[in-house]
Formats: structure tokens, C-alpha cells, sequence
């Protein structure tokens, strides 16, 4: 199927803003050319251009804009010309010439006859499963708890913090057994329901935003799996429930994934989400990521493509498995495994993934969006980003841009008073509300191509290393 849509992301910096969008042309009176200011040399400043689209817009601004275009207060000087340049991804030239090409042919889409075989069932009837069985080892995690340790605890300020923090976690163990309702909320946002969706990042120079959506989206539904089963009251109420982690890796997909599937001058989260459940997830080594806890400095990355050093890549690997990567020596002195980075865990391979709409090349509606937010977590979802949005700084942007899509967001809520969705961006903290935006709903074609992934589910049998 062919699909009208530019298909592949290449998340790129407005000098590479080639093309005039749709509805400027459609406009009988024009004031301004983005073409001829693109033509300009030098290019205008960033604002001009933003300014421009403004005059263009049949809706007036309800954002604010800043200087400094992606978060870079101080753009880094072209190193042939000596000219700052306001990107922080591909080349001039980088849509036209992506708008050409197709992604190794087709568009990434799910794989149906996996998505509909016995394995795939099987597992997602563990999936919910394990989600009773958690109800009932939560109950009894609880009584156990409160009847060794409550009446120690309310003696003092901070044993009493502590239960107020433990009954919260319960408090949102038992919400996450029916969200039916959820998406009829009036405001929503994950965070605020206990979900660690991950630090905001900088992808710098290089345009691997549709990496960090993905990988954002496939950890944040892993951290929702986990709330699902009870991990966060565990954690609160069972002693020494203490375990090490494994990190998906943005630097493992650029190095490992190939230039065919993505890389920094394009990408596409279609394809890091198939990757992920026909292959595996590619991680963090396990020694970076030990006794470390500052998630956002463990990924190392370097905004460039480089050796890949996975050692999962050639082995095939089974979905499921351990929980986590496991550990020697006693239990006041837990150490790495040597040679940790062959076992397989859980989080090594995703059971399914897909678009949220059907077909997939056409934009969901609010309210399918809204569902699907619920029932999977947090989405990877398409944008696409103009001048005014490079400089976004806080409001609801309601840009009118819907030509074609160039980037790659991370989803997790929405407000119908602001009538608008809450995005978490890669381009660090100093772009908009702390490297989150609101975005007017189908405003710059906020939507398109919106996936889900789904982690695999813990078999209880441990796999023999690799």
C-alpha cells in the first residue's frame, strides 16, 4: 500500500524546511514567502520565520515562543561556513530528499500472522494472569505489612509519611485494575498516576527523535506493567525488595539497528518497534547501568552512529523470560553476574506492537487516541514541526502546518479545556514547559501514524545462558 505521507521521520531542524506548507498556499492574499525567506542568505532569524507563519495562520497564536530554537540557547557554528546553524538534526535538503524515498519499500506495519498465533495468545493471557495473581499478593503484602510495622511507623513524622506513601501507591495499584472510564476523563496525564515515563532528553545535532520516542514509549509501558502487578507497593512494603533493571539503549538502536532501518539523518519508531518484538530490545550494558541512578546520565549517548556492541544482536531470543538480570553474593552485598549481558529477561523482547488506527495511514480520532492512551501507556506519536514550533515555549501550540510529518513525540495525556494533547519532546529541558508541550488537538498533523508496543510477559521458567 502507498502510503501519501512523507514515511520516513527525520526529526529535522528548520534550515531543512524546503517545502511550502499546504495552507499557505491556499491563502488568496499572502505577506510573506517562506520559499523566498528560505532563500534568503543569510537565513533570517528563526523568529522571522516563525513570525511569517503566524501572518499565515488562520488561527491566532495561543503559545508563546522563545529565541532559541530546540532548547540550544547558543547553536553551535556551521564548522565549513562559520554560520550558527539553527538545527539540531539534518542537513538542508533533508525533506526533499526524504519526501522521495520509501523506507526499504513499504511502510514498517505489524506483523499479523505473529500478532494472531499461539504463542502471541498465550502470552497476553499470561499478561492478564499475572495481573490477578498481583491482586492477591499485593492483599497480602499489605496485611502482612500493617501488622508487623503500622503501630511502629504512626509514632513518629516520618513513619507517618511513609504510610501515607505506601496507601498512595496501593491507592493507584487498585485505580489501575479498571480504567475503563479513563478516556472520558476531562484531563489526564500518566505521570500523575505513578508512571515514571522517563527523563527528558537532548538528541543533539543528530535526528534519531523517532529512537527516543520509541524507546521512551517501550520503557514507559514496561514501568506500566510493573505498576500493574504491584511492583510499586512491593517495593514499599516487602523487605529487601530490591532488584537491578535493565535499560533500553537509544545508542545501541543507532549503533545496531542499520542504516536501513534508521540512523541520524532518518528513522522511523515503526520500525524500532518491529525490531523490538522480532528481535529484541537492544540495552544498556548492564556495567553502565550498575549502582547507578541517574537514568537520564546512564545512557551515555553520543548524537552519532558507532560500533555495535550488543551482544543479543546475532542470538535468537525468546520472549519472556527472568524478570530482571540476575544477581550473586548475599543479599546486604548484591553484585553483577559475570557476563550478565547474555542473560535473557523480560524486558530483551517485546510481545506486540501496532498502530493505533486502522487503516494506519489515516489520522485516529481524539477519542480513539484517548483510548488507546489508557489501555497501552504512553504513545510514540508523528508531528510536524515548523519554525514556531522549534521556538515553543510554553500555551497550547495550534500551528496549522498538516503537509506531512517530520518528527517523533512521546504522548502521555491530554486536557479538553485546553482542547490539546501533553507531549514529552528529546529536545532537552530548555525547550517548552520543561521539554513538554501542549499541542492543540490536530493541530500539525498531531497523530498520524501513532503507535502502541507492549513488553513480553515473565515465563516462570529461567532460560540457560546464552
Amino acid at each position: 500500500m502507498k502510503v501519501k505521507f512523507l514515511l520516513i521521520i527525520g526529526c529535522v531542524g528548520l534550515t531543512a524546511i524546503l517545502t511550502e506548507p499546504v495552507f499557505i498556499r491556499s491563502q488568496q492574499i499572502e505577506t510573506c514567502s517562506i520559499t523566498q525567506m528560505q532563500n534568503k542568505k543569510p537565513l533570517p532569524p528563526v523568529t522571522e520565520m516563525c513570525a511569517c507563519e503566524q501572518s499565515l495562520a488562520k488561527e491566532k497564536p495561543t503559545y508563546t515562543t522563545s529565541d532559541s530554537p530546540f532548547g540550544i540557547e547558543k547553536p553551535a557554528p556551521n564548522s565549513r561556513t562559520g554560520k550558527r546553524r539553527f538545527g539540531v538534526a539534518a542537513s538542508p535538503g533533508a525533506i526533499e530528499r526524504t519526501a522521495h524515498t520509501v523506507l526499504l519499500g513499504k511502510l514498517d506495519i505489524p506483523n499479523t500472522d505473529d500478532l494472531s498465533s499461539p504463542e502471541v495468545a498465550t502470552l497476553q493471557k499470561q499478561v492478564l494472569e499475572y495481573r490477578q495473581q498481583s491482586l492477591e499478593d499485593v492483599e497480602r503484602s499489605m496485611q502482612s505489612f500493617y501488622r508487623t510495622y503500622q503501630s511502629l511507623y504512626q509514632t513518629t513524622k516520618n513513619g507517618r509519611k511513609y504510610l501515607a506513601k505506601i496507601l498512595h501507591a496501593y491507592n493507584q495499584f487498585h485505580e489501575l485494575r479498571n480504567t475503563s472510564n479513563w478516556h472520558q476523563l476531562p484531563t489526564f496525564d500518566w505521570r500523575t498516576r505513578g508512571l515514571d515515563v522517563g527523563a527528558v532528553m537532548q538528541q543533539g545535532k543528530c535526528g534519531s527523535c523517532w529512537a527516543f520516542a520509541a524507546v521512551g514509549v517501550y520503557q514507559a509501558s514496561w514501568n506500566l506493567e510493573q505498576l500493574r502487578t504491584g511492583d510499586a507497593v512491593f517495593a514499599l512494603v516487602v523487605s529487601e525488595y530490591w532488584y537491578f533493571k535493565r535499560q533500553p539503549s537509544v545508542q545501541q538502536l543507532l549503533n545496531c539497528l542499520g542504516k536501513a532501518k534508521g540512523d541520524c539523518r532518518n528513522g522511523w519508531h515503526g520500525a524500532v518497534f518491529a525490531y523490538m518484538v522480532n528481535s529484541h530490545v537492544p540495552h544498556i550494558p548492564d556495567r553502565l547501568v550498575w549502582n547507578k541512578y541517574d537514568k537520564a546520565a546512564i545512557e551515555e549517548y553520543t548524537g552519532r552512529e558507532s560500533i555495535c556492541t550488543d551482544p543479543l544482536r546475532n542470538r535468537r531470543v525468546k520472549r519472556g523470560g527472568i524478570p530482571v538480570v540476575p544477581l550473586e553474593g548475599p543479599d546486604s552485598r548484591p553484585r553483577l553476574m559475570k557476563n550478565s549481558d547474555l542473560w535473557i529477561t523480560a524486558g530483551d523482547r517485546a510481545l506486540a506492537w501496532g498502530y493505533v488506527n486502522q487503516p494506519f495511514d489515516k489520522m485516529p480520532s481524539v477519542e480513539q487516541l484517548k483510548s488507546a492512551l489508557v489501555e497501552h501507556g504512553p504513545l510514540a506519536v508523528t508531528i510536524n514541526t515548523d519554525y514556531c514550533f522549534s521556538i515553543y515555549k510554553s500555551g497550547v501550540f495550534n500551528g496549522q502546518n498538516n503537509s506531512s510529518v517530520n518528527h517523533v513525540l512521546m504522548l502521555v495525556g491530554w486536557d479538553d479545556e485546553k482542547e490539546a494533547w501533553l507531549v514529552k519532546n528529546s529536545w532537552g529541558k530548555n525547550w517548552g514547559e520543561d521539554g513538554y508541550a501542549w499541542i492543540k488537538y490536530d493541530s500539525n498533523n498531531i497523530g498520524l501514524f501513532v503507535a502502541w508496543i507492549q513488553p513480553s510477559p515473565v515465563n516462570k521458567e529461567m532460560p540457560p545462558t546464552q
